[in-house]
């Protein structure tokens, strides 16, 4: 008997909430959409990466991927919104409720699609943070080189140096190993 009246509350909560999950829905498939659109995205950028873009290309390439950033960070924030007014419906406390133990409350059809768009989120997050580890690495990489010729054309014309009577090292201005000044 028990059963039964937990049943029927469950269904009430289900049939209250049943428009404020197909919102939940609705933000977690255009949450899947903007990740997607980040993933290939961040694919492509590594392309770019190796093709030596150029500084204007690195330039736009990035405000391109700030926007995204922002229009994700923008549906988590409407996500995170929808999730509190779930919970308050279903008398929960909106700071601790999961989108798992607010689910359980949804429709049969409504839980199957959010745990299907979860799992989509969940693996296109993990295809970011690998293309942005490898990207990471690309531009590591690409700094060293930079760096080390950097060092290497600063070798090539530091100034030399002679001990003096002291024993200091002295600079003599205007030499260096492969440039010289005279006058």
């Amino acid at each position: 008997m028990l059963d039964q009246g937990t049943f029927v509350t469950t269904c009430r909560e289900e049939n209250r909430c049943h428009g404020l999950f197909a919102s939940l829905i609705d933000v977690f498939t255009k949450e899947t959409v903007i990740y997607r659109e980040l993933k290939n995205f961040m694919i492509d950028e590594k392309q770019m990466l190796l093709k030596s873009a150029s500084l204007l290309q690195l330039n736009e390439n990035n405000a391109v991927k700030e926007n995204i950033i922002l229009k994700a960070r923008l549906l988590e924030e409407v996500r995170a919104s929808v999730m509190k007014r779930i919970a308050r419906e279903l008398d929960y406390d909106p700071d601790s409720a999961t989108l798992a133990s607010l689910t359980d409350y949804a429709g049969d059809d409504q839980q199957r699609k959010l745990e299907t768009l979860k799992n989509e989120l969940t693996e296109i997050a993990r295809d970011i943070s690998v293309a942005n580890e490898a990207n990471a690495s690309l531009l590591e990489t690409s700094m060293n080189h930079v760096r080390g010729s950097i060092d290497f054309m600063s070798s090539l014309i530091s100034q030399s140096g002679v001990y003096s009577g002291n024993g200091k090292m002295d600079l003599i201005p205007g030499s260096g190993k492969i440039l010289r000044t005279e006058g």
